[in-house]
């Protein structure tokens, strides 16, 4: 007994010294808890996220991902990141406006002709120093990922200009500025839960809809919509934040990781998306549905129709910094 007890001792005290005697800047393995959206190019991001931050740092970081927002909605999620119950989050901008209120700046109409000039003003000095307003709540900006152009659904009339939409009753979040664009271009605008659209529209209680076609699709609203219009009227980005002080709680190592492996994401989710939006288009016709591309001139109206109706004016009295606007819609950046 003594024999065997003296080996157990030895034991331990060799586990305790082979423990003290491991590398002082041997690094303990942190997982990062990421809120990510549903889109499927969000979701092919996310997951090259997580691999590459597991290569660069030998898997001492990793990455949890809750796709298809299954940790909450967006605001939820957010503020879950802000209070540091999670680390990280990916989520439009709309929901989180009211505590950053430049971020009103993406709810305004016709700011892009399309994706890349999307991305030239995210990547611009001027817009990523607007989009840093994120700091004031304690959050760091990693990345500016598409959410995709909104465009317009119903059953009734292919949609090319406002008056073709005239009382249409059209679902909406409960946005200020998106009640009165709506109200402004004609239709009857009607705020309601995301997840009761679709059974909304096969019963009739609404004409309408409108959202990126990666929604369209992943909520089958095409099903219940014959026509879908591709107004691109609003341009919706996502952020990808992280809580700031999270980040610098990291080793320089994985700081310098997970810094690297965003750039490479963020590379596949924006090709990914444009990608993804083309094969809708076909997928959507080849299903029967009648997809309506607008002209330039189709899309003027729209713009002078907000314009006329103070669209933009409510905007900007909404944003800290108004004149964003401008910079954004003269593109002087």
């Amino acid at each position: 007994m003594k024999k065997f007890n003296l080996t157990v001792l030895c034991a331990a005290i060799a586990s305790v010294t082979l423990w003290c005697s491991a590398p002082a800047n041997a690094e303990d393995k942190v997982v990062l808890q990421f809120a990510n959206v549903a889109n499927q190019s969000g979701k092919e991001a996310g997951a090259l996220l997580k691999k590459l931050v597991v290569e660069k740092t030998g898997g001492t970081l990793d990455i949890n991902l809750y796709n298809d927002n299954s940790y909450g909605d967006d605001r939820v999620a957010t503020e879950s990141v802000i209070l540091g119950e999670i680390d990280m989050v990916n989520t439009p901008t709309s929901p989180i406006a009211n505590m950053m209120p430049n971020l009103y700046l993406y709810d305004a109409p016709f700011l892009f002709d399309d994706s890349d000039q999307a991305f030239k003003w995210f990547d611009s000095e001027t817009g990523q120093k607007v989009n840093s307003v994120v700091q004031t709540k304690g959050l760091k900006l990693l990345a500016v990922w598409q959410n995709g152009f909104r465009h317009y659904t119903n059953n009734k009339v292919a949609v090319k200009l406002p008056k073709d939409i005239a009382n249409q009753k059209l679902r909406t979040m409960e946005n200020e500025i998106q009640l009165a664009m709506w109200k402004n271009w004609g239709a009857n605008p009607t705020p309601m839960a995301f997840t009761e659209v679709l059974s909304a529209l096969q019963q009739g209680t609404i004409d309408a809809q409108e959202n990126p076609l990666a929604l369209i699709d992943s909520n089958h609203f095409y099903e219940a919509q014959k026509y879908i219009s591709l107004t691109g009227h609003v341009y919706g980005p996502h952020f990808v934040m992280i809580n700031q002080e999270k980040f610098d709680s990291l080793s320089e190592d994985h700081q310098k990781a997970l810094l690297e492996a965003i750039v490479e994401a963020t590379k596949l989710q924006r090709s990914r998306a444009v990608e993804i939006d083309n094969e809708l288009i076909t997928k959507f016709r080849n299903l029967g549905n009648e997809v309506i591309e607008l002209t330039p001139d189709e899309k003027a109206v729209w713009r002078q129709q907000a314009i006329d109706g103070k669209v933009y004016d409510l905007v900007k009295e909404k944003m800290d910094n108004p004149e964003i606007l401008d910079t954004v819609l003269q593109r002087k950046y």
